[in-house]
């Protein structure tokens, strides 16, 4: 394993920011920086994780040993954050995996599960498992290796566990009898004797393409969202902007149901992923439609006797605002959190993006403010993940890159 250690690049910096409905502070600072020579990894792409002790977990789509991409831990020491290359993938002809771009899970046990884009037999992409040794390193196992046939490109989506240790998931690509479709959510179900049994649970159809993975209800029911499909009249001719979808488990299989279609002005194309209240409300974000400005939106679904009923809660993309939301996540007194990758100033000219912050208001509008804009230097910030927060629950921290910097970093920002 090769530990890499670096110290904070730059003190706490407090920048008051002019929000788009009050003024708000934050103070930011890069907590690690991945090396430019690659061997910690490239492209912290898919967000991060934390266990009890406060130690971060992630994946680099790229970089590392072999270039194929890296599992790292972050561990703070002595006021410094220094990063541990758990796993280097090698893709190829060795049959592992390459390139993963989500975040980790992280069982009771203490293991780790992911995906990676390409790799496995044939070279459509992998779900993965790495376990600790007992003597400091980590043993990888590759649970399912993608034919096509059965899925593609599981890698923009984290996995889910339940109860029983059965792990979900999507692709984003599935061919049958020669006819391929946009995606597939799968189950992945330990058996006795150490073999995964794997399970298409649902496939989609040409307008599909779930991206942002699966999320369980109280009751044991499957939600997520698809960049596609519902009513066409979006932007791209025949695609549809976007649907939320459930799957109920019903007796040995699952039932599939379009909870809520997407039209453009309500939002198009959810790429985010979503989340549940204590009521049971659903929320997302889009990355695209809501009107003029085709930035997206931030959106609450409610159960209703009849269905599902949506609420805007926030329009992106008019000047000085951002465009495309990442996932969202709450805090205790339920505000939302989230990040833009870029942004436009007043008079439109384009800007680097920034952490913003969803509020309820009296009259039942939300309000957002910009915790933190990131500053136009040579450095570039490029936030593109979900956030997640400290153990202590009092910072965010997500990951940039790679825009212009070639490596992307790792920042905490605090409200």
């Amino acid at each position: 394993m090769k530990r890499i250690r670096l110290y904070l690049l730059a003190p706490t910096l407090f920048v008051l920011i002019l929000a788009v409905s009050a003024l708000a502070a934050a103070s930011e600072r890069i907590i690690f920086a991945f090396p430019a020579d690659g061997a910690g990894g490239n492209s912290p792409n898919g967000g991060l994780i934390s266990d009890a002790a406060g130690n971060l977990y992630g994946v680099t789509a790229s970089g590392g040993a072999y270039q194929g991409g890296a599992v790292f831990k972050l561990s703070l020491e002595n006021g410094a954050w220094t990063e541990t290359v758990l796993y280097n993938f090698r893709g190829g002809l060795s049959h592992d995996g390459a390139g993963p771009a989500s975040a980790l899970l992280l069982d009771k046990a203490g293991n780790l599960y992911g995906t990676t884009a390409g790799g496995g037999a044939s070279n459509n992409g992998t779900v993965f498992k790495l376990a600790p040794d007992g003597r400091g390193g980590w043993t990888e196992t590759i649970l399912h290796a993608f034919n096509g046939n059965d899925g593609s490109l599981p890698n923009l989506a984290p996995l889910v566990e339940d109860k029983g240790g059965n792990l979900y998931g999507v692709t984003q690509g599935f061919c049958y009898r020669g006819t391929c479709e946009n995606g597939t959510v799968f189950e992945l179900s330990p058996e006795s004797n150490g073999d995964w049994k794997f399970t298409v649970l649902h496939s989609f159809g040409h307008t599909g393409l779930p991206e942002s993975g699966v999320i369980f209800d109280k009751a044991g029911n499957l939600y997520g969202t698809t960049v596609f499909g519902g009513p066409q009249n979006c932007l791209v001719p025949g695609t549809g902007c976007g649907t939320v979808f459930k799957l109920t488990r019903v007796a040995n299989s699952w039932k599939f149901a379009n909870i809520h279609l997407f039209n453009y002005e309500n939002g198009a194309y959810p790429m985010g992923a979503l989340i549940f209240d204590s009521a049971g409300n659903l929320y997302g974000a889009t990355n695209g439609g809501g009107g003029t400005h085709n930035g997206g939106v931030a959106f609450k679904l409610s159960p209703t006797k009849t269905g599902w009923t949506e609420t805007v809660l926030h329009v992106f993309g008019a000047p000085g605002d951002g465009f495309d939301p990442s996932s969202l996540v709450f805090d205790g007194a339920g505000h939302l959190f989230g990040s833009v990758p870029s942004s436009s100033s007043s008079s439109g000219a384009a800007q680097n993006g920034f952490v913003f912050k969803l509020s309820r208001q009296s009259n039942g509008t939300w309000s957002e403010k910009i915790l933190y804009a990131f500053p136009q230097t040579s450095f570039a910030p490029y936030p593109n993940s979900s956030l997640i927060w400290n153990s202590s629950r009092t910072a965010l921290i997500g990951t940039t890159g790679p825009y212009s910097d070639p490596s992307g970093a790792v920042y905490e920002v605090t409200p």
